[in-house]
């Protein structure tokens, strides 16, 4: 399937503002793929499909998820928001031709992270933060850092996700938890 083709996919399964985002993550990804020395094209299409899956119900997500052989934690499913980025890898896989495991592992990971993340994995999951629809407090803030740091970028927005969650009295996922870890040990 070529980009084009993979575009107008997206483009008919997405809402446009989540069509407009993955454009935006994968343009960001590209910028830091860039800075950072890792695979641009790789960054692009991780970036492009990275939330190819956000477009079903839960419900739906969990039968896919089945379809697919994407097995659910109970982590998981305690936190349904989750659960597109592992279905994600799996319809990048299946609908859209992509095998690289690289990439593969950065849209699994773009919404949790996860213990050793490499630089790609890295880079999906904040230019998923920081892209330019994103508008939050605090996104200046990662953005800049994003610029100046991939680690301690990570760290912020790991920081910002467990406090955000915490305050809410909403359940941490673990792998948000060993990112934070994996990332603090070294």
């Amino acid at each position: 399937m070529t980009i084009e083709q993979m575009k107008e996919r997206l483009q008919g399964t997405l809402k446009p503002k989540r069509y407009i985002h993955s454009l935006g993550v994968c343009d960001t990804a590209v910028r830091l793929a860039k800075l950072y020395g890792a695979d641009e094209e790789k960054a692009y299409l991780a970036g492009l499909l990275h939330d190819c899956a956000k477009c079903f119900d839960n419900e739906t997500q969990t039968e896919m998820c089945r379809k697919y052989g994407v097995e659910l934690t109970e982590d998981d499913i305690l936190c349904p928001p989750v659960i597109h980025a592992p279905l994600g890898a799996a319809v990048a896989r299946a609908e859209y031709g992509i095998e690289d495991k690289e990439i593969l592992r950065a849209i699994a990971l773009h919404t949790t992270g996860g213990k050793d993340m490499t630089a790609l994995d890295k880079i999906i999951y904040i230019s998923d933060m920081i892209e330019p629809s994103r508008e939050y407090p605090g996104v200046e803030e990662l953005r800049r850092a994003a610029e100046n740091g991939l680690d301690s970028a990570i760290l912020l927005s790991l920081r910002r996700t467990l406090e955000f969650n915490l305050a809410k009295n909403k359940i941490i996922h673990p792998d948000t938890i060993t990112a934070w870890n994996s990332l603090i040990i070294i």
